[in-house]
């Protein structure tokens, strides 16, 4: 099986989390981020992740990853009940989140952007969307004041994970917003949300960005 993802790509690290949470082998590949010609080759549209398996057949939307991964051998692992508030939170905070996150991600060192190419095409396609970086980090400290709030109301939501090696489905939808957060130095984690993140990564053996934080 192969996984093609980017390393920053949240809806990315969905998919490598349910290899992680389940055990199972995956040959990870890291694209460009200019390299339009591999997805769309595969799923036909400029979009990651997707997964290939032995056959050549692709999957290409996050979550249908996560469904196919999780239920490949009939023994899903995502069984515990969802948390309640958690898809409310990352409703009414991932813009916020990922203002913050976005323009940092461009001047960080990940595989996706070992060219300038491929670097540029990131900012050019992501500054079209949320508007100019230059202005983004400078709200970042209103943004972060919000963000470090809203945290306050998540350290009251979660509970601890896992049980017997099952999670709650809510696990693949929030720690890829929380890891996309980690490459923000000034947040400040209440004491839950950090053991939660720090849990889940060890879990899932997908790594959080606090070493890499700007």
């Amino acid at each position: 099986m192969k996984l093609y993802v980017y390393d920053h790509c949240p809806f990315c690290v969905r998919a490598r989390m349910i290899f992680g949470l389940k055990g199972n082998p995956v040959d990870v590949i890291y694209l460009a981020n200019d390299d339009e010609q591999t997805p769309i080759g595969l799923i036909g549209k400029k979009m990651l992740p997707v997964t290939v398996d032995d056959v050549g057949h692709a999957i290409g939307e996050s979550l249908d990853i996560v469904k196919n991964i999780d239920n490949i051998d009939g023994q899903s692992v995502l069984t515990l009940p969802k948390l309640c508030g958690v898809e409310e939170w990352i409703e009414a905070y991932s813009s916020i989140i990922y203002k913050l996150a976005i323009p940092r991600w461009a001047y960080s060192d990940f595989p996706e952007f070992q060219t300038i190419n491929a670097r540029q095409y990131f900012i050019d396609k992501k500054q079209a969307v949320f508007g100019s970086f230059s202005a983004l980090i400078g709200d970042s400290e209103v943004l972060v004041a919000q963000i470090n709030q809203a945290l306050l109301t998540l350290e009251h939501i979660l509970v601890s994970e896992s049980t017997d090696h099952k999670w709650s489905p809510d696990v693949i939808l929030l720690y890829p917003v929380l890891r996309s957060l980690s490459i923000v130095k000034s947040i400040v984690w209440p004491d839950n949300v950090d053991r939660w993140s720090k849990n889940i990564a060890r879990q899932c053996g997908v790594a959080l960005h606090d070493h890499i934080a700007l």
